[in-house]
């Protein structure tokens, strides 16, 4: 199986997540490991970066869905004449970019299970 440690290691060295978003956000991480493991071509995959990178892109898309049905869908902060803000909209927006980039990446290490091709009688 991917290594989960790995995909919540990359969503915090990236920046992505801080450290109290990945423990939140670990069983997505099992989850997008146990996934993908199953669609992996080959065993020896497992390790690839593009995989690591897909795995924390399917973990981060299904977190944001969580964070984004339970918070507010905008939030601030401002200190003096700065304003800091968030849309909830835009960073699931931005999840689902990177999910999607991170699988079209991983492809050659994956196999398709969204297409099927059958033949048609006439």
């Amino acid at each position: 199986m991917i290594n989960v440690w790995s995909v919540s290691q990359f969503l915090e060295d990236t920046g992505i997540l801080d450290k109290n978003e990945v423990k939140k956000a670990m069983p997505f991480c099992l989850s997008a490991c146990a996934n993908l493991s199953k669609r992996l071509k080959d065993v020896k995959y497992e390790d690839e970066p593009a995989v690591i990178n897909a795995c924390a892109g399917l973990a981060l898309y299904n977190y944001s869905l969580l964070q984004g049905s339970s918070s507010e869908d905008f939030s601030s902060f401002k200190a003096g004449d700065i304003t800091i803000s968030r849309s909830a909209s835009c960073t699931f927006e931005s999840a689902v970019k990177f999910r999607d980039e991170a699988l079209l990446m991983a492809t050659d290490y994956l196999t398709d299970v969204d297409f099927v091709f059958k033949a048609v009688e006439i």
